[in-house]
């Protein structure tokens, strides 16, 4: 490695700005996918992934469109009093993604065909100082008319022809002129006469200048009591309204503003649906449906959902995390998943397609050949292995096969959830979302919480039992082609249900002479239900029905080999390497930097013989990183000296004053380890630095 001796050149490049009134267009931001655009699986990703996306619109509009219309009429019927009318929109702590919320709001207010509204977005940093604040709010305002234009310097406004002078000032303007009185000057002028039709406009007919103001919280006080005060004083000769983004409680805009600062809003809260709900909701409709091309397994869709609930409640991130792995997927799978992995209307067409290398691809998958392993008939064995005709049409009959499988396993999903969701407790979760995670795992049916559940299933109320047999017939119409016949025998349940008594039934106990366990079995069951009355009797029967003949036959995950699940390697997405770049573990890969660079360089002047081994040619980081880690929770700052002084310079002599340049350099590795986060300054001891990793004190990580 280079020493210190080396200088660094650079070339700065300045672009020349572009002519007053004409705007640059900008080129859109190239597909770094293109190069996979002519491959098979890039156009079965591509295609899939489309709808997936027009069908997460569709349920965001649908979350979002009572909230918005809400909050649109409060806008467009507030009236002008001495008071600024102030929606308090509560978005809740856990929702990061408000730009998308607000970014709905915006399209929304400018889709209004009676007015014409202006909108002023603001944030956090465009509030710095009250100045600021005022300059953002007017050329946002006025943004639809004008544009910003950053002050010039002295030099181009002296270079400016006359012409180009009154050209520029009647399509932008510059940053210091945006003040308030600015702002109602244009207001004015705009209000008085239309550009159009040259016609005044009515009263009813302005449109509203709408500030909002997306995280609330994160404002400083005092900008916003003067940006209120401020505002308040034009409120009588323009239409404002003020949008906050509370993401705490409504109290926080008391706690923020002073009583005389409140009294000049008119407020009004709207509440928005927690991210979970988002989540749940764009699961349940779109991920979590049979009529989704690809499935998740259950470990990955656990990985997602704990990523979402534990770090950072975002939607936004859960699906791209998704599209992330389903690229994967593709990619990994090759022309195979390209084809097959799409929808059922499209298996026939897709698969007429193969060519010899697909199919050969096809009989190589391991469930496939499982399934030729169970085959009986030797012929049809050799016809899957060397007819194309033949591989072809039995890949389209277990394509078909597996989806119905899909859509079974969603129906008593679905039914299971009825069921269990309301119990005490909820052994098995309340959300499908957590049934779907355990059963695409494991068998749900022999796990402990599924027996827990039956056993608390027998203290069912008749009135709570019909009202669950009333949701699952209700499901089962919507699904007629798959409920056959459980949909009559749970009609005739239900009537027998409804007609059964609480009275106890008296029997006489049937006396069976004891000889085998079988016999000792049947008579502790006669002995418990010779008190149970006719509805206990016909409950334990219907949940017997149910969940050891119905649901425990329909719930068995893919790992149970079952030839119903043959080929589900290409519609399910197996957990992978790709979780780990979706969250990435970031500090191995910074341990193996530092104390191994030539993992990452592949330069011969740090390649070690062994893992102990400290190089006076690797960088000054990995070298005090190295030593850190020799020593305890406590490292004295001038014995850290001396042994890095000792490595990069191995001719000097211990003891004597060390050069300023190694000091210096030792300064600056020292300060990178600590903005790391791997020591800070001890308050225990002078002149010492304190370990924060690996073997460091707890209370201090």
């Amino acid at each position: 490695m280079l020493g210190p001796e080396s200088v660094s050149k650079g070339c700065f490049g300045f672009c020349p700005k572009s002519p007053a009134g004409k705007k640059k267009s900008k080129a859109p931001a190239p597909n770094p996918l293109k190069i996979f655009s002519n491959e098979i699986w890039y156009e079965g990703y591509a295609k899939i992934w489309n709808e997936i996306g027009t069908k997460l619109e569709t349920v965001e509009d649908d979350v979002t469109e009572k909230l918005l219309s809400d909050l649109l009429s409060f806008i467009t019927s507030s009236e002008a009093t001495h008071q600024i009318p102030t929606a308090a929109l509560l978005t809740g702590i856990n929702l990061p993604d408000h730009d998308v919320l607000f970014g709905h709001l915006i399209k929304k207010i400018k889709c209004e065909k009676k007015v014409s509204h202006k909108v002023a977005l603001l944030s956090s940093s465009d509030c710095c100082s009250i100045k600021h604040a005022i300059e953002r709010t007017v050329s946002h305002l006025m943004s639809g008319q004008t544009k910003l234009l950053e002050s010039p310097s002295s030099d181009e406004e002296d270079d400016l022809d006359s012409e180009d002078d009154e050209n520029i000032k009647q399509k932008f303007v510059k940053k210091s002129a945006c003040t308030m009185r600015t702002l109602l000057q244009w207001y004015q002028n705009e209000n008085e006469l239309s550009p159009s039709k040259k016609v005044k406009f009515n009263k009813e007919d302005k449109g509203k200048l709408i500030i909002i103001l997306k995280d609330f919280e994160a404002i400083s006080s005092k900008v916003l009591q003067d940006f209120v005060q401020i505002l308040s004083g034009y409120v009588n000769m323009l239409p404002l309204v003020l949008v906050l983004g509370v993401a705490t409680t409504l109290s926080s805009i008391s706690d923020n503003l002073s009583h005389s600062t409140t009294s000049r809003l008119c407020l009004k809260s709207f509440q928005s649906q927690p991210s979970v709900y988002f989540l749940n909701n764009t699961l349940n409709k779109v991920f979590l449906s049979p009529d989704c091309p690809f499935q998740l397994s259950g470990k990955l869709f656990k990985f997602f959902t704990n990523v979402f609930l534990f770090y950072d409640f975002s939607v936004n991130r859960f699906t791209q995390g998704i599209k992330y792995c389903v690229m994967e997927h593709f990619r990994e799978g090759g022309s195979i998943v390209g084809l097959l992995c799409c929808s059922e209307d499209d298996f026939e067409h897709n698969i007429a397609k193969m060519n010899h290398n697909h199919l050969e691809e096809l009989r190589r998958i391991d469930s496939f050949k499982k399934h030729i392993e169970r085959l009986k008939d030797d012929q049809l064995v050799d016809a899957l292995l060397n007819d194309e005709d033949a591989t072809k049409k039995e890949a389209l009959k277990l394509m078909r096969q597996l989806r119905q499988t899909i859509k079974e396993f969603y129906l008593c999903l679905h039914i299971l959830h009825l069921l269990v969701s309301q119990l005490p407790n909820a052994p098995l979760g309340v959300q499908l979302r957590e049934l779907y995670a355990v059963a695409m795992t494991k068998d749900i049916t022999r796990t402990d919480d599924y027996k827990e559940c039956r056993q608390l299933l027998e203290f069912q109320a008749k009135d709570q039992l019909i009202m669950k047999m009333n949701k699952i017939i209700t499901l089962l119409n919507e699904n007629k082609s798959l409920s056959g016949n459980l949909q009559g025998n749970l009609r005739d349940f239900k009537i027998k249900l409804e007609n059964a008594g609480l009275n106890q039934v008296k029997r006489t106990p049937v006396k069976i002479e004891i000889r085998k366990r079988s016999q000792l079995k049947q008579k502790v069951v006669e002995m418990g239900s010779i008190g149970q009355s006719e509805f206990e009797q016909m409950r334990t029967t219907l949940l017997d029905y149910l969940m050891y003949d119905v649901l425990n036959k329909a719930l068995q995950p893919p790992s149970t080999n079952d030839s119903k699940w043959c080929f589900w390697e290409i519609l399910i997405l197996v957990e992978t390497e790709a979780r780990h770049r979706v969250v990435p573990r970031i500090r191995a890969p910074i341990h193996v930097a530092l104390n191994n660079p030539h993992h990452y360089l592949q330069c011969d002047c740090c390649k070690m013989e062994s893992e102990d081994q400290i190089l006076p040619t690797m960088p000054d980081i990995c070298i005090a990183y190295k030593l850190h880690l020799e020593s305890s929770c406590l490292i004295n700052m001038y014995d850290w000296l001396q042994s890095f002084n000792l490595i990069v310079n191995p001719k000097g002599t211990q003891g004597v004053e060390v050069d300023q340049k190694i000091q210096a350099r030792f300064t600056q590795a020292v300060a990178e380890l600590e903005f790391l986060g791997f020591i800070k300054s001890s308050k225990r001891k002078t002149d010492h630095m304190e370990k924060l990793t690996w073997g460091g004190p707890l209370h201090s990580v």
